[in-house]
């Protein structure tokens, strides 16, 4: 079964060991991680490459690791200083969740602590945002995790 994994193509190493070992789990689940990228390239534009990998999966994971971090922002001319930083995930996260949506495949949404926006507000979707440290390895072991993934999984089932 192909599934669409939202993720930035790069990640930081203590990122990169967790991903691998979350990949692994997917494969022996008998799930086809498919990611922009990664395991397709498009032959076109980026963006049509995820509207056609997109339309070859039968549901989507949207991973939020943090991407971009701000310190201050600018309200009605006034510099405001941010502590702790807000962090926010690269912005394909949210074209590729947008598309999963139109597309009506379930969607799993999990994102590190701290990041936030889009698809990984809580209330946005109707779907619940799992919140784990992304960067501790076995985190898909996770109770809360494994709770939510069971949920969606049986969707992927569902004729639609």
């Amino acid at each position: 079964m192909n599934i669409f994994i939202s993720r930035p193509t790069s990640l930081p190493k203590a990122f990169e060991a967790a991903y691998t070992e979350f990949h692994a789990f997917l494969k022996e689940e008998g799930i086809v991680p498919r990611r922009l990228g990664s395991t397709d390239t498009p032959y076109g534009s980026p963006l049509q490459g995820v509207i056609d990998l997109m339309g070859e999966c039968q549901g989507a994971i949207i991973l939020g690791y943090p991407q971009i971090e701000m310190f201050q922002h600018v309200r009605r001319s006034t510099i405001i200083k941010v502590d702790p930083a807000m962090m926010f995930p690269t912005p394909w996260n949210q074209i590729e969740g947008a598309l999963a949506y139109g597309a009506k495949v379930p969607v799993l949404v999990v994102a590190h602590p701290e990041v936030h926006g889009g698809i990984f507000d809580h209330g946005v979707t109707g779907n619940y945002v799992l919140s784990l440290d992304l960067s501790t390895l076995r985190w898909h072991e996770a109770l809360a995790f494994q709770q939510v993934y069971s949920q969606w999984k049986k969707l992927l089932q569902i004729p639609r």
